[in-house]
């Protein structure tokens, strides 16, 4: 049978089937209703063309589903982290980052790295059954850590049933008594008053040394026979130690270090605000099945 022979709707019935296309989306002869965060409905054209290639070139959050986040979306995908996730990348787009630093936030948090930390003795806040552990590596002389530190346990606090914080150790060598100051807030958690250290400790920054630290936790009413005891103790050099050990394996480059169930919360492309609390919030709500 020559191509004359042929009628001219099957003609056009062949060409229609051998065109390929992943935008042609047919669902009972109409086509699907594109699916997108309605985030992207501020975005200016550029922006919207990088959100747009980026859902085309991403893998959907969930194991199960292996294709782009923009097909979990149009076809409704069963896994539930797709939205929050497209939504992500929306966001992290307007707050300014290109094509590589976006797709190196995604990799980030919802990439397959996820690094489990010890946290047996560590000081803490909130339940350990909490969807959401927020982690916190500082040095008590970092000015960084000065500022960011309170905004962390802000960030908790306002999450108090979803959230369990956690404080980790990491004096830096170059500061002269990070180390004392470390050993004190763990000698001080030994007698119950952590939270209380920590405080005056990052409020008397820039004064920190034995006098001021020792002066500290007459102020606070602390044993101070048991206080120096536990400061110089093998168990405070343990500690200390692992926590250490454990940033350096979670890949902490400088304090403060932030770790959000098990996945760093990167200073140089996130903000402390507002990218703590969205990060955190949906945690939460990919916890609750939302």
């Amino acid at each position: 049978m020559t191509l004359q022979t042929i009628s001219p709707l099957l003609v056009l019935t062949m060409l229609f089937v051998s065109a390929c296309g992943g935008s042609q989306h047919v669902d009972g002869g109409g086509a699907l209703e594109i699916q997108r965060p309605k985030e992207m409905g501020d975005l200016v054209p550029r922006e919207r063309e990088t959100v747009e290639r980026l859902l085309d070139e991403l893998i959907a959050p969930c194991p199960d589903q292996a294709v782009p986040l923009s097909t979990c979306l149009d076809e409704k995908r069963s896994c539930k982290a797709c939205e929050p996730a497209a939504r992500f990348v929306t966001e992290r787009v307007k707050a300014g980052l290109g094509r590589a630093e976006a797709t190196r936030a995604y990799e980030i948090r919802f990439g397959s790295k996820v690094t489990t930390v010890d946290v047996a003795g560590s000081p803490t806040k909130g339940s350990a059954t909490a969807p959401v552990t927020l982690m916190v590596w500082s040095d008590f002389e970092c000015p960084a850590c000065r500022r960011i530190v309170p905004m962390v346990e802000h960030v908790a606090a306002e999450h108090a049933d979803d959230v369990r914080l956690v404080h980790k150790f990491y004096p830096l060598p170059r500061h002269a008594h990070a180390e004392v100051a470390a050993r004190a807030a763990y000698a001080a958690q030994k007698q119950g008053r952590y939270w209380e250290m920590e405080h005056a400790l990052f409020e008397n920054q820039d004064k920190l040394g034995d006098a001021a630290i020792g002066a500290i936790a007459e102020e606070l009413g602390l044993d101070m026979g048991k206080l120096r005891a536990d400061m110089q103790s093998e168990a405070a050099t343990k500690t200390i130690e692992r926590d250490k050990a454990d940033a350096d394996r979670a890949g902490l480059m400088g304090t403060p270090f932030i770790m959000i169930n098990g996945r760093e919360f990167d200073l140089g492309l996130f903000k402390p605000e507002p990218d703590l609390d969205a990060w955190v919030t949906m945690e939460i709500e990919l916890a609750r099945g939302r």
